[in-house]
């Protein structure tokens, strides 16, 4: 039986074939513009460079005290109080009999007498190794005893730096004794006393006052009290437009040391790290 299909549904039909068409079109492009998951992207990270560097020798507590002697790990021998013994002669070679009986010798024939010749003087002998050694050996004996214990190995090591310094040591310390604060704990002490002071201080306000830096020489007690009135060592940035605001930058800056002092929480040990420092001043502060 055949089914005749009228203009309206074979336009139905078409439409919806094309509607179809369009639709795996625009799916296949959405899945071609997804990224791939598997490539991953690096997240930048924000770092920082400082140019303070230990260059000096560190240690987590300060001593002061001169170091204390140190012994060898193993003892030297004790030289002995007798004297060396003296060397023995070369044993001299003992000669063998002959077996073989020696042959009898035809007597020699006369021979011209030589003409006398006037006498040498006799050369002194030479004295040989033995001798040597054996006046080596008396002279050696010949001194004293207190001399020949002066150079007794000891086992401690005192002595190696004789000729440096005529003073003992006569400390006990065991650490090694730093010189100065590392880089790590001096931006932490200074970044301590930065967050003390500024709460104190305000900037003025006027054309080109963003420029000015203000570096102000602190000296400070033990307890973090003032040793000193701050004064202004160096004032940077200036220019015609901030003239009238330089000298009232220079008086708040030294406003808030007084302010913010005495300083609390500054590490004892570590005094004459900030016992002296300069801070400067500026809009960043």
């Amino acid at each position: 039986m055949a089914v005749a299909i009228d203009r309206r549904e074979g336009a139905g039909i078409g439409v919806a074939v094309i509607g179809h068409v369009a639709l795996f079109g625009i799916l296949s492009v959405g899945f071609l513009a997804t990224p791939n998951p598997v490539k991953l992207e690096a997240t930048p990270i924000e770092i920082s460079i400082t140019d303070e560097v230990g260059l000096k020798s560190e240690a987590p507590v300060i001593n002061r005290e001169a170091p204390a002697e140190k012994l060898a790990e193993v003892p030297g021998p004790v030289e002995p109080d007798t004297p060396p013994p003296a060397p023995q002669p070369d044993p001299q070679p003992i000669a063998r009999a002959d077996p073989t009986p020696p042959k009898s010798a035809p007597a020699p024939a006369p021979k011209p007498q030589p003409k006398a010749e006037p006498k040498k003087a006799p050369t002194p002998p030479r004295p040989d190794s033995r001798t040597q050694a054996q006046t080596n050996a008396a002279q050696s004996k010949a001194q004293p005893k207190s001399a020949r214990q002066a150079v007794r190995p000891t086992g401690r090591l005192t002595g190696i730096t004789d000729g440096l310094t005529d003073q003992q040591s006569k400390g006990k310390a065991t650490t090694p004794q730093a010189v100065q604060m590392g880089a790590e704990v001096r931006s932490s002490v200074f970044g301590l006393i930065r967050r003390q002071v500024k709460p104190h201080w305000r900037a003025p306000t006027g054309a080109d006052v963003n420029l000015l830096a203000t570096i102000v020489e602190v000296r400070l007690n033990r307890d973090g009290s003032l040793a000193g009135q701050p004064r202004v060592v160096q004032q940077t940035g200036q220019t015609d437009s901030n003239r009238p605001q330089q000298e009232l930058h220079k008086e708040r800056a030294l406003a808030a040391i007084r302010l913010a002092a005495p300083f609390e929480g500054l590490p004892e040990e570590y005094y004459d790290g900030w016992k002296a420092f300069r801070l400067s001043f500026d809009r960043r502060l």
